[in-house]
């Protein structure tokens, strides 16, 4: 297995083959809207293959000190193969000038039913076994509601309100300002 920065032409292949399938409609970013942020210096993609097999990809924002991860996917027919865990821990070594990868889980109290909150729960446990941090960051984006998670690339964990004002800068990289006010909420509870 290899990890490796997608070139546009990857990227625009994953996006269509894999992206359109494995993410609804209204939570995935035109592709324009991508290929901008990664013009802008602010966005970077990757992918984990097995020869020229796409296993798995992850698509992050940058600021200075955190990376927030976008989208992250195992190929539907490579799941449940370990692969998700051996991906996220070579991301983690590809971005050790880092200090963390933000990752944004559905908060499981939005739930519209069972199966949904399992869904929740499973993908907060996945993040949970592979070294994330659940902050006492959430966020609402665009009417989601999300609870904030860290994974830690360097060893210490910094205060949760480092991490917040990270993700404040990275919203605001990829919201326009005209969106920002009425669609972009962060709360920090300090208790």
């Amino acid at each position: 297995m290899n990890l490796k920065k997608l070139d546009n032409e990857e990227i625009v292949s994953v996006y269509n083959n894999h992206m359109k399938i494995d993410f609804p409609a209204q939570e995935l970013k035109p592709l324009d809207v991508i290929q901008k942020l990664i013009k802008r210096k602010i966005y970077i993609c990757y992918g984990l293959y097995d020869n020229d097999k796409l296993l798995a990809y992850a698509f992050l924002i940058t600021s200075d000190l955190y990376l927030l991860l976008d989208y992250y996917a195992v190929c539907s027919e490579c799941r449940c193969k370990g692969i998700g865990s051996k991906f996220l821990n070579m991301l983690k070594e590809k971005c050790k000038d880092y200090e963390g990868i933000i990752i944004e889980v559905e908060k499981i109290e939005y739930a519209v039913n069972e199966s949904q909150e399992a869904e929740r729960k499973r993908r907060i446990d996945f993040y949970k076994r592979n070294g994330a941090l659940m902050t006492k960051i959430s966020s609402e984006l665009f009417n989601v509601n999300f609870s904030i998670m860290c994974l830690l690339i360097c060893s210490i964990r910094k205060d949760d309100f480092i991490i917040c004002e990270s993700l404040k800068t990275i919203y605001k990289q990829m919201v326009p300002s005209s969106l920002y006010s009425k669609y972009v909420k962060i709360t920090y509870d300090e208790e």
